[in-house]
């Protein structure tokens, strides 16, 4: 379909495009075309008085009706990028949220999709031009690690994520351990809360994005940052060497429940992100707590409906366990995790 343009000599071709972008008159939709020493610009419709001034600007314009060629529209989603190679159903399938860890994605392939994984894997290259690598899970959170594992789908082969949060820049073994940029608010919130000279237990502490943060962020003392998967240790090892907070962040190799003892009423503060069951480590995280008072900062997986019941029950069940009093002082809906299913976390003051 032909449209109108405009007809300029090559050399008097910038000072026309300038004139029709001031002016809002060039149809940004199109390409303009160069042909035989002369540009011919798309444009809308231009008032007279404005085709008066065009004349004078650029002597020896024309308009014209000609055909042209459109740019060619950057999709804005994933979805949208997959539109014209996926069926109307396939497309029904595409999981549009995914996790971002600094140049690598994560994303979730429905079964339905998996023979077309690697399409879905360049379509969400070609919408986020920043991601060179992007992997698909294939399984759950298992095992004792929790680590999600996960296949390259697209882009290159890499072992490592680089992820950047407050300040902080982090290593990521992909697939090995378990990370979630989705506590990011969390740990900015918390780090508000600290106050000067407190000693902070971070529990199941991965790669070291809590502790570290706060070491950053906070005038905190120390924090004691407990972590079972080996990998894990090493990457917050290397995490606390790359952000120079080796002074106050102690990397410790472990299992909480059995360095609860050993570490027993040492802390101002306890933060206890476990990805499930953290109920099983309550009275551990609460033992940390000096027999004065702290904070622990408990996350659970919750009811949509009733989120905040079966979390304060825990809580009650595990102070009353062991002889401690407590009362919850913030409590807040973190992030959706299923239909049905939200995560919560529930700060309470603990003390004998």
């Amino acid at each position: 379909m032909q449209s109108r343009g405009i007809e300029v000599e090559g050399k008097k071709a910038q000072k026309l495009h300038v004139f029709l972008l001031d002016n809002n008159l060039l149809d940004r939709g199109k390409k303009p075309i160069g042909k035989n020493g002369l540009v011919i610009f798309p444009v809308l419709k231009i008032p007279a008085k404005k085709m008066l001034q065009l004349k004078k600007i650029a002597k020896g314009t024309k308009g014209r009706r000609i055909e042209f060629e459109q740019h060619a529209k950057n999709p804005s989603t994933l979805k949208d990028a997959l539109a014209s190679k996926f069926s109307k159903k396939e497309i029904e399938h595409v999981r549009g949220s995914f996790d971002l860890l600094g140049d690598c994605a994560i994303v979730e392939i429905p079964g339905e999709l998996v023979a077309k994984q690697a399409q879905i894997g360049k379509a969400l290259m070609s919408v986020n031009k920043s991601v060179k690598s992007v992997f698909a899970k294939t399984g759950a959170h298992a095992g004792i690690f929790r680590n999600e594992p996960v296949r390259l789908i697209a882009g290159k082969k890499t072992k490592f994520a680089t992820y950047k949060e407050h300040g902080c820049t982090f290593r990521i073994s992909i697939g090995e351990v378990f990370f979630s940029p989705r506590l990011s608010t969390e740990r900015k919130r918390i780090c508000g809360q600290i106050k000067k000279g407190e000693v902070v237990a971070a529990l199941f502490a991965g790669v070291g994005p809590f502790p570290i943060i706060f070491a950053k962020n906070s005038q905190m003392k120390k924090a004691i940052a407990i972590e079972l998967n080996p990998v894990a240790v090493q990457d917050m090892r290397h995490n606390i060497d790359l952000n120079k907070v080796q002074d106050r962040v102690e990397p410790i190799l472990g299992d909480v429940s059995l360095l609860s003892k050993k570490f027993e009423g040492l802390c101002d503060r306890a933060v206890m992100p476990l990805p499930k069951g953290g109920e099983s480590f309550l009275e551990d995280a609460i033992r940390f707590i000096k027999p004065e008072g702290g904070v622990v900062h408990y996350y659970q997986f919750a009811d949509r409906q009733n989120p905040f019941d079966v979390p304060t029950s825990q809580i009650a069940a595990a102070c009353k366990k062991l002889g401690r009093k407590f009362k919850v002082i913030f409590k807040r809906k973190v992030r959706d995790y299923a239909p049905d299913i939200v995560q919560v976390v529930v700060d309470f003051e603990v003390w004998e």
